[in-house]
């Protein structure tokens, strides 16, 4: 067992990603080398495979696969996270979605290389519990950490382009928690995209339905009798995202994208209300300050 309590392995306060690994066990039946707990904290990847033959954005059908980009929790094996700010119960969030898991599941490819949406592979579960003091905890059901919805990069990106986009996806904003596989089955990249409707994907929690106001503390296991080892990319705060460039910086880049969008939806719409205006930009100032 790697014990890592109280050591914050990356990212400053304030930001939306995991910020310190509390606890790592991983497990029996784990992939060899994918054993750094480090790589869940920070935003998921948007692009993989650097320094191989086959480097390729992170899209639903090439996910992160680098033993830098992603930890894999054996049976019986665990991975305990926890935030410096709480993650709070936000009716306000898109969809209530208050908390988003990204693992690196993906969609088969029923015409390859064009990106048509078939069945899932990957997609190997994982139960999620919540705590606010990391001693009280609550399992979120029916949930997989490993599953729906597998990792948008860039949404001006092909399903495999060997260059990254320019407009990164929003992991702070859910996917449509009333979409499912069957919803999506068939489409093209393009329309796949479209559903995502800039989201980065991942699986989204509202933590309010568990009665819960807010959570610190993230605990991913795999039970003994699992079938298969599960991999984790990220785990995200979900709401305003002020980093709409995608860069991991709120900077000049992020402001401009709200200018050039304003009155207008898409890409500048922090808070997702629908539309680009003041709060958008005070969100961005806010952040960048």
């Amino acid at each position: 067992m790697v014990n890592l309590v109280g050591i914050v392995l990356a990212a400053a306060a304030g930001n939306p990603w995991a910020d310190a690994v509390v606890s790592f066990e991983p497990g029996l039946g784990g992939s060899p080398g994918y054993d750094m707990p480090s790589v869940a904290l920070g935003p998921p990847e948007r692009f993989t495979g650097e320094g191989t033959p086959t480097p390729s954005v992170v899209s639903p059908f090439s996910p992160a696969w680098m033993p830098d980009e992603i930890v894999s929790i054996g049976l019986g094996g665990w991975l305990l996270v926890s935030f410096d700010e709480p993650v709070m119960d936000d009716p306000d969030n898109a969809f209530g979605i208050d908390l988003i898991v990204f693992g690196n599941a993906g969609f088969t490819d029923m015409a390859f290389p064009n990106g048509v949406c078939g069945g899932l592979f990957g997609g190997d579960g994982g139960e999620v519990l919540l705590s606010e003091d990391g001693l009280t905890w609550t399992v979120v059901p029916d949930f997989d950490a490993d599953g729906l919805w597998p990792t948008v990069g860039w949404i001006d990106a092909g399903p495999y382009d060997e260059t990254a986009g320019t407009v990164g996806a929003d992991p702070t904003f859910p996917v449509d928690p009333a979409l499912d596989l069957a919803s999506v089955s068939g489409l093209n990249h393009e329309s796949l995209l479209e559903q995502y409707a800039g989201s980065a994907g991942g699986a989204g929690i509202d933590i309010g339905t568990l009665g819960l106001a807010s959570v610190r503390f993230v605990r991913i296991e795999v039970p003994e009798d699992s079938f298969l080892a599960v991999e984790i990319d990220a785990i995200v705060d979900a709401g305003p995202n002020p980093d709409q460039s995608g860069d991991g910086t709120v900077d000049v880049n992020d402001l401009l994208i709200v200018i050039g969008n304003w009155g207008g939806g898409g890409q500048g719409d922090v808070d997702h209300d629908g539309v680009v205006g003041v709060n958008d930009l005070l969100i961005v100032l806010e952040a960048w300050a």
